[in-house]
């Protein structure tokens, strides 16, 4: 990419270079201290640096002013379906992903689906918003043996990748297995990911199921090699705005079957394994096809690289260049 912006990262420790803030992710607040961040710090750092223009990357709650501002959304399932959020989360994302959206000069949507959400969810004009796909890309010498020494895995295993809660529909996937599993199809479903809103029950169906490995939340390097070593990747989730996990399994030649939400059809229905219904039985259906079904590993990683980490920053990169000429 010619000519690419100077990008200074506002964090917890003060304000960083990307390379720097990367390599202290763990660093990264949560909770109470991730919302001071957001709505405090950020326009100290902004009066520091004075700055071109203002991005940030996945929704950050403050509407800054003086300069103009860039807000990805990844999605607007807190209007779609807040009953899969608590109260206070209900609260805080309908306050401020609003008022955010229509203070912003321009915005970022993940697919063309999420920037309906936004014209049709939160009034915002369709001229104002830029679709860029994300991006993954696979790591180097990465094999499966890490993973399946660390975890005990034997066999096969298809993967399930993500936070745990109500969107993501792990309760009917555990549905479908425990119907593979009694019609004799002996294969290891692993749940990874860390533990969302959706707890108590998940977590004892998790830990009851047969045939079943819930490893939390994994490091990056284990998280490829489990990639690496899946026979599927199965993710059935209700909505999502892009949906990065196929992507991630699609680097390493994996086949994906997916869940009905429109976003994941709109990136991955031309290469998925499966497209199932938000019932057990269909899933199952599409599971058992999937896992019997000989895929093109190679027509997978060929997919998978047109999702390049130069071709997402050169789209946000344009997106900058237009915003710091006003």
């Amino acid at each position: 990419m010619a000519d690419p912006p100077e990008v200074l990262v506002s964090t917890a420790a003060g304000i960083r270079t990307p390379e720097q803030s990367l390599a202290s992710l763990h660093e990264f607040p949560s909770g109470f201290r991730k919302v001071y961040l957001e709505n405090l710090r950020l326009r100290r750092h902004v009066k520091l640096v004075e700055p071109d223009l203002v991005h940030l990357p996945a929704f950050a709650g403050a509407a800054v002013r003086a300069v103009p501002l860039l807000v990805t959304f990844h999605d607007v399932a807190f209007a779609a379906r807040p009953e899969w959020f608590s109260p206070s989360r209900r609260i805080y994302y309908r306050l401020r992903f609003r008022r955010t959206a229509m203070r912003a000069d321009h915005l970022i949507a993940d697919s063309e689906f999420t920037a309906g959400e936004l014209v049709s969810r939160m009034g915002v004009g369709a001229s104002r918003i830029t679709v860029v796909y994300l991006s993954a890309e696979a790591g180097e010498d990465v094999t499966p043996l890490m993973f399946r020494r660390k975890r005990g895995i034997e066999g096969d295993y298809a993967l399930f990748v993500g936070t745990i809660e109500p969107r993501k529909n792990l309760g009917t996937l555990l549905d479908a297995w425990d119907t593979l599993t009694r019609d004799g199809i002996r294969v290891t479903l692993v749940v990874s990911g860390r533990m969302g809103w959706e707890k108590k029950e998940i977590r004892d169906r998790l830990r009851r199921a047969r045939d079943v490995v819930w490893t939390g939340e994994l490091s990056e390097e284990e998280l490829a090699s489990a990639y690496s070593g899946a026979k599927l990747l199965v993710y059935p989730s209700l909505y999502e705005g892009f949906g990065l996990p196929p992507l991630e399994a699609a680097c390493y030649g994996v086949p994906s079957v997916i869940g009905p939400a429109a976003a994941l059809r709109e990136v991955y229905g031309s290469v998925a394994a499966g497209i199932a219904g938000a019932d057990a039985g269909s899933l199952a259906m599409e599971i058992a096809r999937g896992l019997e079904t000989h895929h093109s590993r190679r027509a997978i990683r060929d997919f998978a690289r047109s999702f390049t980490h130069e071709r997402m920053a050169s789209g946000v990169a344009g997106v900058y260049r237009r915003l710091s000429r006003r």
